[in-house]
């Protein structure tokens, strides 16, 4: 009888264990498929307001951009690194962060103007997508718009993410290297002169005559504002910005060569000087200019 009861009471354990080990493929299941429904939205949305900076492969640029292959579905599987990001992506970052032992200036544009949805897909994209991340066969819970919605409703500055992300991921981070960047800044006169003609043509009506006085509310291109958000950065920083956000009805529509000219123009209005040589285009070669004064 003993051994009719253990025999009856191992089966009962293994029908028990079995039930758990089905509700637990079926709910990862549901949000593999949950994911991959947003998939389609995340890849568009990543392409137009991401890969300019963080690059078509997620990696980044060193120095300039961080990866989020590899990093942001890490922050994703735990609370704090969760609110974090949906945070950091609703209302900017601004301040020195390190990634993977690597420092960047940290200036990234707040992107509350996409939907919950648009928001709740990118993430699902990155946090899913990249060969080298962690993927929802490894647990990875799907962002959903509901969830963009609760941070939303909790307005905060760049800044303000910054001092949070300061005090829950990295309270003691350093600031970056001054030796990231060690070629000085290079433009000539005449790629200001092009850049004064597209600015003319392209973003007065926002910023202004003088770079300050838009009609529209343009951010101040030159002055205490520009310096205080941008010199810790280098031209990689200011450049990519601009492609990835500018002009704001077309953002990414201009050629390369045109941004790098209105970048002239606007640093020439703050106080760097034109030279011999032109002003790249390359992210690897401008990562390596220092807007520091």
């Amino acid at each position: 009888m003993a051994t009719q009861h253990s025999l009856l009471l191992r089966a009962g354990l293994a029908h028990g264990l079995a039930l758990v080990l089905l509700a637990c493929a079926g709910a990862q299941a549901q949000t593999s498929a949950s994911v991959a429904a947003t998939v389609p939205l995340g890849a568009r949305t990543y392409a137009t307001q991401c890969a300019t900076c963080h690059q078509a492969n997620g990696r980044g640029v060193s120095g300039a951009f961080p990866p989020l292959a590899g990093h942001i579905p890490t922050l994703l599987a735990s609370d704090a690194g969760r609110s974090h990001v949906l945070r950091a992506v609703l209302f900017g970052l601004e301040g020195p962060i390190t990634v993977n032992s690597t420092s960047f200036a940290g200036n990234m544009p707040a992107l509350g103007s996409l939907d919950n949805a648009a928001i709740a897909a990118v993430l699902n994209y990155i946090g899913s997508e990249w060969p080298d991340a962690a993927g929802p066969s490894a647990g990875f819970k799907a962002v959903t718009p509901t969830e963009v919605a609760a941070f939303r409703s909790n307005r905060l500055g760049a800044q303000e993410v910054y001092a949070l992300r300061q005090k829950t991921l990295t309270p003691s981070q350093p600031a970056p290297a001054a030796s990231a960047a060690s070629m000085p800044v290079s433009f000539t006169a005449q790629q200001v002169a092009a850049g004064k003609a597209a600015y003319q043509h392209d973003c007065m009506d926002c910023h202004g005559n003088a770079l300050d006085n838009g009609e529209f509310g343009g951010a101040p291109l030159r002055g205490s504002y520009f310096r205080n958000r941008w010199n810790q950065g280098s031209v990689a920083n200011l450049y990519a910005f601009m492609k990835a956000k500018m002009p704001p009805d077309r953002p990414g529509a201009l050629s390369d060569k045109i941004y790098a000219e209105l970048l002239a123009f606007i640093l020439q209005a703050n106080g760097f000087e034109p030279g011999a040589t032109e002003l790249p285009t390359n992210p690897l070669v401008q990562q390596s200019m220092s807007l520091r004064e």
